[in-house]
């Protein structure tokens, strides 16, 4: 049993890696990164009695998990990037073919978003929900693997908050829609049962703290020109869609899910209710 926990770690770390390898390199080093130990409060106790708002958020998650829900996929599917996540707040598709320079901003400093929430969640060590209390989350298939990881800060969560503040950087007139879906991502973790109501709100105080000094960067304000500028070649200065033959594009190449969660080969060809870039669409 012990070889089998050690070698389902071993695994984790390695997907982590993997998949944050194909990111671009980070603004900040090790060395300037702040550390976020210093300022987060303890995660509550089991027996404390600011556990009683993780409780309660524990049990609401659980019945939010119905249709009103499960229907955005872009929030529950680990698989899909952020960039669709947060494509509809903009209103242009962000991809790499379509928007580079945009998404190197943000996937760097979504970079430093995961090194600051690595170190704390490793420090903190706190139990996932649904394995403190032995329940199915809402990917029973992944309970196994995800229950050798810890809940202290939420990592998604945290990136969610980075990605959100860095396009707002990008296009300031979409700040309340880009923060208020961070928000949505950020519970929607909540209602997996992979994090406690406290680990959302302790990821939003990390992100606060790591923000200010990636986004007085250097390199963070030269690629920000880059960013801007690509945006406003997009938009047109004010150009309807139409108009914008690039953002039509990515759009076009993004993937249709059903509400059980498939992918569609095209447009969808019978009536019903369908999801694409996170946005819900009647046909």
């Amino acid at each position: 049993m012990k070889a089998k926990k050690l070698l389902l770690a071993v695994v984790a770390i390695l997907t982590t890696t993997s998949v944050w390898a194909q990111y671009p390199d980070p603004f900040l080093s090790e060395d300037e990164r702040p550390d976020g130990i210093v300022w987060l409060p303890d995660p509550p106790s089991l027996t404390g009695g600011d556990f009683a708002n993780d409780f309660y958020y524990y049990q609401w998650g659980k019945e939010q998990r119905k249709e009103a829900w499960m229907a955005d996929y872009a929030l529950w599917d680990e698989g899909i990037d952020l960039s669709h996540v947060f494509s509809p707040c903009l209103g242009i598709g962000l991809s790499h073919e379509t928007t580079p320079e945009i998404l190197l901003l943000v996937e760097a400093a979504t970079g430093d978003a995961h090194n600051a929430n690595f170190n704390v969640k490793n420090y903190f060590k706190r139990k996932r929900p649904f394995a403190t209390f032995n329940e199915p989350s809402l990917k029973p298939e992944e309970d196994e693997e995800e229950a050798q990881t810890f809940s202290y800060p939420s990592g998604h969560s945290s990136r969610g908050w980075m990605y959100a503040m860095v396009l707002a950087t990008v296009a300031p007139e979409c700040t309340e829609k880009l923060m208020n879906r961070a928000r949505i991502y950020a519970m929607h973790r909540v209602v997996c049962g992979h994090h406690w109501k406290s680990d959302i709100d302790a990821s939003l105080m990390l992100v606060a703290g790591v923000f200010p000094i990636v986004v007085t960067s250097e390199a963070y304000q030269a690629q920000l020109k880059k960013a801007r500028a690509e945006y406003q070649k997009i938009k047109g200065g004010g150009a309807t869609s139409a108009e914008a033959p690039a953002a039509n594009e990515a759009k076009a190449k993004t993937p249709i899910y059903d509400l059980q969660g498939r992918v569609l080969q095209g447009e969808p060809t019978s009536k019903g209710v369908y999801i694409q870039n996170g946005v819900k669409f009647a046909k």
